[in-house]
């Protein structure tokens, strides 16, 4: 390819050219049809309907309609320019990335440790019940926690009955944020190219990567965000109000990210920004609504209680808030994103942020800014989901701001450069300190990588480009095929690993896979349809539930041992369970007592099995499967 190929093409800006760009009419289909998802769910939630029957004749319903309306508003037409050979391997590159994530997605069971402990067990709890109304749980966070990436997971378990498409929600969230950042970037400015490169940065993201074959919510969280400012650059605020509404059921950290992002978008046209807040202020009640009245009836607060257990023990927020706190947490999480290979440098920047928290006076363990049993260790860098940092990006990001700022005319992008870093700013002054956070900083690095297409689409000569665009490529790829919990190489691939062992992928830590295999031939072997899940002592319960619908899709669960205040949720018609699985309780006199009416204790390594079924008990000593 020569040189002269990744020169920038003449491109005439046309962001305001009416409402027919392909990739702006996707978002709007898109957050119809999550605001869809949502009313549709909650509606035949009212009845019990939440069934395969119900969902199917819902969404038939909805596709007509939606037909009907585009049928009468007639085709859009769009001029598609005709792209130059780079942008086409760059948009190769990202096809690339997408295609092998989206293989991941689907050969790889939703098994990181948020997946088993509560975004599927509370998929299982409502597909059995037909309803989203809260159960009672020893974990809230399966109940009171923003449900709308599960909602979109139920739809896909009930249809497909299973969860082998679980992890596309995410992926798809991913795939959406890509247009959705490129429209980012055109409306601050950028050229084709710039608005290629921006989707390239985000699409090259190692935290990303490892998360778009997932379960979690980050992707989501960040496509409805970037949806949200794409739709208030254009004032478009019903659309705006919808997506925000949205963001806002996706994860809690919407409520820091999305006011400060949009604070960005309308600061250099305050007079309009009332608007803005009508729309969001109605679009949350109307899709948050129903949700916000179970947390009140559960907790008294619209969005539940502020720690996982409703106790305080492990609470989100900082016990204190102040200059200091939010600076502790701002050198932490900085230094975290900025982890290596090396361990040299990553005692350098460790040792950099103790001697800085020395300066300003501040304990950089300080229970009141660090999670309980947490400590602050140099950072480093991993390919796991939960703490894999995005260091180049970073670094790459900080020279572009430091290149682009004396060359912005437009105040636009100063002002939403400056709104990511209030976004930033506000999480660390509010949330405390936690070593498997960087995850959570994904949406951010989404949002803002438009500037980076706006810097590096500017960027000459063209050959720099081309370099840089190469290594983010490059860069990809241990994350693409090195996944520490859904690797496409080595022993451990997933295409060696059956589906039932790649639940455990993600719990070495407790080396108990053999005794919930163990536990789950125990209480498959009862013949008991109807089985209790104690998750006192382990919250980690959806193994069990998993494998013991593969034999038998009737099986049906309920939480016993229930002392909070979702105790009050259970279902008195509900019948007695028949076999009682009670996670990591051997050696617990009072759970023995409590479930020795059913029968005697089986154990399963530090797990116990109770059943009617004698022939269970004696079979019990029995070798535990491979």
């Amino acid at each position: 390819m020569t040189h002269s190929a990744w020169k920038q093409p003449r491109f005439r800006n046309s962001w305001t050219s009416g409402s027919s760009e392909p990739r702006f009419l996707l978002l709007q289909a898109l957050v119809a049809a999550g605001a869809a998802a949502t009313w549709l769910t909650e509606g035949l939630s009212l009845f019990g309907w939440v069934t395969f029957n119900g969902i199917v004749v819902g969404w038939t319903a909805l596709g007509a309609t939606g037909a009907v309306l585009v049928w009468r508003r007639g085709s859009p037409r769009f001029h598609l320019p005709r792209p130059g050979l780079p942008d086409v391997l760059l948009t190769a590159g990202m096809a690339a990335i997408a295609a092998i994530a989206g293989f991941i997605a689907i050969v790889s069971p939703p098994n990181s440790v948020d997946a088993l402990m509560y975004h599927m067990p509370r998929v299982v709890y409502w597909k059995l019940a037909g309803s989203v109304a809260f159960f009672p749980t020893q974990y809230l966070n399966q109940i009171m926690q923003p449900p709308l990436a599960e909602y979109l997971v139920l739809h896909t378990y009930i249809l497909s009955g299973g969860d082998r498409f679980a992890n596309l929600v995410q992926f798809g969230g991913f795939l959406a944020c890509l247009v959705a950042v490129s429209l980012i970037a055109k409306a601050l400015g950028a050229g084709r190219r710039g608005q290629i490169i921006a989707a390239l940065f985000c699409a090259t993201l190692p935290n990303g990567i490892l998360q778009a074959s997932g379960t979690k919510n980050e992707w989501l969280l960040a496509m409805w965000l970037a949806a949200a400012v794409c739709f208030a650059f254009r004032s478009k605020y019903l659309w705006m109000g919808l997506a925000v509404g949205l963001a806002l059921l996706t994860k809690g950290t919407a409520y820091i990210f999305a006011p400060a992002v949009l604070l960005g978008v309308f600061a250099p046209r305050m007079k309009q920004a009332w608007r803005a807040v009508v729309a969001v202020g109605l679009c949350t009640l109307a899709i948050n609504g129903p949700q916000y009245w179970r947390n009140i009836g559960l907790s008294g607060s619209p969005l539940g209680y502020d720690s996982a257990q409703g106790d305080g023990l492990f609470r989100w927020r900082n016990e204190r808030f102040g200059i200091r706190p939010a600076v502790s947490n701002m050198l932490r999480h900085i230094s975290e994103q900025l982890g290596s290979r090396g361990e040299a440098w990553n005692q350098g920047a460790y040792r950099a942020v103790l001697r800085a928290h020395g300066v300003i006076g501040a304990d950089p363990n300080d229970p009141a800014t660090t999670w309980r049993w947490s400590e602050y260790e140099p950072p480093r860098n991993t390919n796991h989901e939960t703490d894999a940092n995005n260091r180049w990006h970073l670094l790459l990001l900080a020279g572009c701001v430091i290149w682009l700022a004396p060359r912005m005319r437009e105040r636009q992008a100063l002002f939403y450069c400056l709104s990511i870093g209030l976004a930033f700013v506000l999480f660390c002054a509010y949330l405390k300190w936690q070593p498997f956070q960087a995850r959570m900083f994904l949406p951010l690095f989404a949002l803002v990588s438009p500037i980076a297409g706006l810097a590096l689409g500017r960027l000459r000569p063209a050959i720099l480009q081309a370099a840089l665009c190469l290594f983010l490529l490059n860069n990809a790829r241990p994350y693409l095929f090195e996944n520490w919990i859904r690797p496409l190489k080595g022993p451990n691939s997933i295409l060696g690993t059956s589906r039932r062992d790649a639940y455990f992928a993600d719990m070495t830590q407790w080396n108990n896979r053999v005794h919930f295999l163990r536990a789950v031939d125990l209480a498959r072997e009862s013949g008991c349809g109807e089985v209790g899940i104690d998750i006192t002592h382990f919250q980690l319960e959806y193994p069990v539930q998993a494998l013991l619908l593969e034999t038998n899709p009737k099986t049906r669960f309920q939480h016993l041992g229930v002392t909070n205040a979702s105790a009050r949720y259970r279902d008195l018609a509900t019948p007695p369970p028949c076999a009682v699985v009670c996670l990591r309780c051997a050696g617990d006199a009072g759970k023995i007592q409590d479930y020795s009416a059913i029968g005697p204790p089986a154990e399963a390594g530090d797990f116990l099995v109770f059943t009617k079924n004698r022939s269970v008990i004696r079979n019990s000593a029995a070798p535990a499967p491979p």
